[in-house]
């Protein structure tokens, strides 16, 4: 299968999971919302970005708990993906994957978890109104992250690498787990009453977060994404210019127009349990 005709195939899986995601939070009572590139698309392109390969999603942390919580609601090869339901995955958002098909992941290369199409699901915390319990925080994500994947930040330069390696030094065994635990009620108990973070990726450098306006997820704006009307960021205008700049509305140069996730191999049809010794 050739590069455009394998990304039309993962981008319809990917909408299959995007409609059994509504269909469940339906029945439970939770609101997810586009993010990112898949709200981008929404607003440019009513769907896809047509080079884009995922769907990403906000969702509050007590919904995606929630949803963790209703599995056996979903249709059986679907699986909502996190470290409680997955306990070697290295990353601290939310998945839901397709088990009946096959996605390896470079970052992911010989974790022993679900490799199937996914689509991801970005946690929203609060973020306080306290400036110094703010950067406390934002600071403690960086170390949390690092001891959720239980390794140095990839792909981040040396001094990166150097400080990942002290802080899975001086944190193991039951003070890791206790740092884990305490980050965790900061990012769920600091009672910001304006704004939301992730506290995670893009969003996230050592002293500054990327935040929302509460109101853009108590108020949403319904948006078409490839036939399905889809909650997104109340002000979509604010939110695609803090995300991509004022010119979001004009398409990069063709360069530019190319998948950004680094995959070693995918396959719509295959489990990915069939290559089980093979790239995990």
């Amino acid at each position: 299968m050739n590069e455009d005709k394998l990304l039309k195939a993962m981008q319809g899986k990917q909408l299959e999971l995007l409609k059994e995601l509504e269909r469940v939070c339906n029945i439970i009572g939770v609101r997810y919302y586009l993010a990112s590139g898949t709200c981008l698309g929404a607003v440019r392109h009513q769907g896809f970005i047509p080079w884009d390969d995922d769907i990403d999603i906000y969702m509050y942390w007590k919904d995606a708990e929630k949803l963790a919580d209703n599995q056996d609601l979903f249709k059986e090869h679907y699986f909502v993906q996190n470290k409680k339901t997955d306990p070697n995955v290295r990353t601290s958002h939310y998945r839901l994957r397709d088990s009946n098909t096959s996605l390896f992941l470079e970052e992911d290369k010989n974790d022993d978890i679900n490799h199937g199409i996914f689509i991801d699901i970005y946690i929203l915390y609060p973020y306080p109104d306290n400036k110094l319990l703010a950067y406390k925080i934002i600071f403690d994500s960086f170390i949390y992250r690092i001891l959720i994947a239980e390794r140095e930040p990839q792909n981040h330069g040396k001094g990166a690498k150097i400080i990942g390696k002290m802080i899975n030094t001086i944190y193991r065994g039951e003070r890791r787990e206790k740092k884990l635990l305490s980050v965790e009620k900061e990012y769920r108990f600091n009672k910001g009453r304006k704004y939301l973070a992730t506290y995670f990726g893009r969003d996230t450098t050592l002293f500054h977060s990327i935040v929302y306006p509460k109101i853009w997820f108590i108020k949403p704006k319904k948006l078409k994404f490839e036939g399905l009307e889809v909650n997104c960021p109340g002000d979509t205008d604010a939110y695609c210019r803090l995300q991509y700049g004022d010119t979001y509305m004009q398409l990069p140069p063709k360069e530019k127009r190319r998948p950004h996730h680094d995959f070693i191999y995918c396959d719509v049809n295959e489990a990915y349990t069939k290559f089980k010794g093979k790239y995990y």
